[in-house]
């Protein structure tokens, strides 16, 4: 299986340099991996392949590494420090098949629920998430994609570097990289305690505002679930816009 053929993605956050991303490895692969899978590890310094999944574990428990990414037949697992941005990420591509809602609730439930340095996750469609943060025309054209009727807004680049691009801030799967997490909305969320401070806000206000079909309980964490699922396209424009609004203003 391509990575392109990979549909869903789910993305979990945590505080720089504090999230457990071996434990979520460690789970992940107890529970998504086939016996016997083999991988490739890529990080700075270290390049394996044709390596058995069971192998991974030591490699990240022996040795501090910044960022790497598990390339396998199912999977692309990948772990990286937003250093602009003041917080570590995995994200984590596979088939819907193996990355159901209910499989990545209980990754984040036996891993990183509970921990105080988890921030957020969230489960989205990965082909959906792509298309609606496309802003460049060149990406447009080599994907067949036409432009006709969509906005459009200056990169900002003094001349000879300006042009127009699409402009993706009112499209609702969208997603915004702030400080210390990621704006998004997803059908399936996940957030830590954390979370709140860091964006002012009450989960209790956040249960409030949400819109119809859309529930937020604390179990470990706190866990966002809409009826409807995981997003695929703007035909649940105002449940996303709703979920967007209410969680971050």
């Amino acid at each position: 299986m391509s990575s392109n053929q990979f549909d869903r993605a789910v993305w979990i956050i945590g505080r720089k340099n504090q999230l457990d991303v071996s434990a979520i490895w460690s789970q992940f692969h107890y529970a998504g991996v086939p016996d016997g899978a083999l991988v490739s590890f890529r990080a700075p310094d270290i390049n394996q392949a044709s390596l058995k999944a069971s192998k991974i574990e030591k490699i990240l428990d022996g040795v501090h590494v910044p960022s790497f990414e598990i390339l396998g037949e199912e999977l692309n697992f990948s772990y990286g420090q937003s250093g602009g941005q003041n917080y570590d990420h995995v994200f984590i591509e596979a088939s819907s098949t193996v990355l159901s809602p209910e499989f990545c609730d209980e990754l984040i439930s036996e891993t990183v629920a509970a921990d105080p340095n988890f921030t957020q996750a969230h489960l989205v469609d990965k082909n959906y998430q792509h298309l609606q943060n496309i802003f460049d025309p060149l990406q447009f054209k080599a994907l067949g994609l036409s432009m006709d009727g969509l906005p459009m807004k200056s990169n900002g680049l003094p001349f000879p570097l300006e042009q127009q691009v699409v402009d993706t801030s009112q499209n609702p799967g969208r997603y915004r990289l702030c400080q210390g997490y990621v704006e998004a909305s997803a059908g399936y969320m996940w957030f830590g305690k954390s979370f709140w401070s860091i964006v002012g806000i009450d989960p209790e206000d956040v249960a409030a505002e949400l819109p119809e079909n859309v529930s937020l309980c604390f179990e470990q964490c706190w866990k966002l679930k809409a009826v409807g699922g995981v997003f695929v396209d703007q035909e649940t424009r105002a449940v996303q816009d709703g979920i967007r609004q209410a969680v971050f203003g």
